[in-house]
């Protein structure tokens, strides 16, 4: 048993390992934005997450995580792991994983909104 999670252990960390871009700081990078009043998966998310996450989570999804479609997004998100992860929180698995880019404040901001109101698509 210990043996076959080692193995998916490292299974998950070559995932991961293998979906790089540049290296940056895991720093969120600070912006003014303006979020409507409003958000939708289709109007907001989705282009956040088709440029950040979509290269290594779409079906089967790295880490067994898929975020092509509204209905996998969204429960990714009312998990809480969607949040937790692009926060940095140490408890999940940070994405997208260093020394990739963090998502900046204002699309943090946004899919936290989505969340809150409910993830409209």
């Amino acid at each position: 048993m210990k043996k076959e999670l080692l193995l998916l252990f490292f299974a998950a960390i070559f995932i991961l390992g293998a979906c790089k871009k540049e290296k940056t700081s895991a720093q969120p990078i600070l912006t003014n934005c303006q979020i409507s009043d409003s958000i939708s998966y289709m109007s907001d998310v989705k282009s956040i997450l088709d440029a950040n996450c979509i290269p290594c989570h779409q079906y089967p999804g790295a880490g067994g995580i898929n975020l092509d479609s509204y209905n996998e997004s969204k429960n990714v998100a009312l998990s809480g792991q969607l949040v937790q992860s692009i926060i940095h929180d140490t408890n999940y698995v940070i994405m997208p994983p260093p020394p990739q880019k963090q998502l900046d404040s204002c699309q943090i901001k946004t899919i936290k909104k989505w969340i809150e109101q409910g993830c409209m698509e």
